[in-house]
């Protein structure tokens, strides 16, 4: 992974040490956490872990499915002991465990509030999952998380009755929330039905705060955002290294642990599609190609969610950007912040 070393930082006019000791200073003393996110196979890795060398800090993983034991090469863990740097959030369940996005948050803070700021060290936040660092950042009421059962039964029950029928239900239950979204929009309508279910509250009460977003810490946010070819020829070259690692071998000792079924497994991409060829639903090859199409598909997904939150100041890191370029950029960022009593 490409890094700089700490001193030729310094002298490549990155930031001069005397202002690296005063800008460590204020982050510490206002308890600030940088977030850098962004789509998968944007770099925001190597751009955590300069940032982290940097400020002789550590990073905390908002990549949910790298919480997970013994799934490494398909998300793509990254060993940073050899820079010094630790890392949070990762290996912490096996794979059958339902980790909720809630007892995420609460590991994640308690770490934050132990690990970084009891220690004077300021918290890098390094991941894509946006609603995991919402979870972990924001003042949210998060809403129950999904119930394969109960969601499973309305599925079978929409197939019977029709969806019209269950999105009138649902504005029986939560009219609010109902007149947001479509009536064709299958996926939100048996989402907030299931909560209704479940909780017997509407689904507009847990989101009460959510275009708020209004932090708990004083944060800086920043984006990696790459143009389109540039991001979808980094998945390809992702996906084929990760089959050239064992991607595959490690998938079939998932497999053979009788972990296939898990949420975890199911859920991740690079795991359930190598369940399908280990199940003789398709070829390896198609299996693969099946990973490049579902990881630019989350990748879009990603940057739709990111690009929403205008709280993120966005880095270009395409095939133009080197890390150096990048650091400048992000440090910019941050000092401006500090500059404007922002943080």
């Amino acid at each position: 992974m490409e890094t700089i070393n700490n001193d030729s930082s310094l002298k490549d006019g990155l930031i001069s040490k005397d202002k690296l000791i005063a800008l460590k200073k204020n982050l510490i003393g206002n308890e600030t956490v940088i977030v850098i996110c962004g789509p998968t196979c944007s770099g925001k890795t190597r751009a955590a872990l300069n940032l982290a060398m940097l400020l002789d800090t550590d990073i905390i993983s908002a990549d949910s499915m790298q919480a997970f034991r013994y799934m490494d090469i398909g998300t793509d863990k990254q060993d940073l002991e050899k820079f010094s740097v630790k890392q949070f959030m990762i290996n912490i369940c096996d794979p059958d465990y339902r980790l909720t996005a809630v007892e995420f948050r609460d590991i994640a803070r308690k770490v934050i509030k132990e690990e970084f700021f009891n220690k004077n060290k300021i918290p890098i936040i390094a991941g894509g999952s946006g609603l995991h660092i919402r979870a972990i950042i924001d003042d949210l009421m998060c809403a129950p998380d999904s119930r394969h059962e109960l969601k499973k039964e309305i599925k079978e029950k929409i197939k019977l009755k029709g969806l019209d029928y269950y999105y009138n239900e649902l504005k029986k239950m939560d009219m609010e929330y109902a007149l947001k979204i479509s009536s064709n929009d299958e996926r939100r309508i048996v989402r907030a039905l299931e909560v209704c279910y479940s909780t017997n509250r509407k689904f507009s009460d847990y989101l009460t705060n959510w275009e708020e977003r209004k932090s708990i810490y004083n944060c800086v946010m920043i984006g990696l955002n790459t143009e389109r070819k540039s991001l979808y020829d980094n998945i390809d070259k992702r996906v084929k290294e990760m089959i050239e690692k064992g991607l595959l071998e490690e998938v079939s000792l998932l497999y053979e642990r009788g972990y296939s079924g898990c949420n975890s497994i199911t859920q991740a991409i690079g795991y359930k599609e190598l369940i399908k060829y280990l199940d003789g639903e398709m070829s390896l090859d198609e299996s693969i190609e099946e990973i490049k199409k579902n990881t630019r598909h989350l990748a879009k997904k990603q940057l739709t969610w990111f690009k929403a939150d205008g709280r993120i100041n966005w880095v270009e890191s395409g095939s133009s950007a080197g890390i150096k370029d990048i650091m400048k950029d992000i440090l910019s960022i941050i000092n401006l912040k500090v500059e404007h009593g922002r943080i």
